[in-house]
């Protein structure tokens, strides 16, 4: 997360105001140049139609993606039934997170059972604009971007997780 973010969110906090995520409605990018894809089969938003879909941006070396991790797994496992879907994109932020295996031993161990895309020359990162590790993204039903989050969803006096569950929740409850 950058410097400038991390000031931001903790001015909110300490101001007595919950940041919130930032609502979007843009056709969600492709996933491009994904060098494999762990834990199943390639996806694509033609696949994914009908599903609402957590795209989290991440590097395994990065703190606070992992401790984002089990945000990511409790939703997977409590709403994947509901019709959610979880795709973790590993773009690398230094040389050693490039190595396939590394992220392979990485995901097994943190348990992350979910999709997994591997963006090694960060051509999705590109493509979505994104600007930060960690970076999580819910896509509605029909395709479009609704919602971003930038960082660790429970920092400090922050607490996201709730309100990105909530707006989770409300995707689901919405008719294709």
């Amino acid at each position: 997360m950058s410097g400038a973010l991390a000031m931001l969110l903790v001015a909110a906090a300490a101001a007595g105001q919950a940041p919130a995520p930032v609502a979007l409605e843009v056709k969600a990018p492709e996933f491009l140049g994904i060098e494999t894809w762990l834990n199943g089969k390639p996806r694509d938003w033609k696949s994914l139609r009908g599903k609402v879909v957590v795209v989290h941006f991440w590097a395994f070396g990065c703190i606070n993606c992992i401790r984002n991790y089990p945000h990511y797994k409790r939703w997977d496992a409590e709403l994947g039934k509901k019709g959610l879907v979880v795709i973790g994109v590993h773009t690398p932020e230094t040389a050693i997170e490039k190595q396939l295996q590394r992220v392979r031993d990485k995901v097994k161990a943190n348990g992350m059972t979910y999709p997994i895309a591997i963006d090694t020359a960060a051509k999705t990162w590109k493509n979505w604009g994104n600007q930060v590790w960690p970076a999580v993204y819910l896509v509605d039903r029909k395709g479009m971007v609704r919602y971003r989050w930038y960082g660790e969803m429970n920092h400090g006096r922050v607490r996201a997780e709730p309100v990105m569950r909530q707006k989770i929740e409300q995707l689901l409850a919405e008719k294709d």
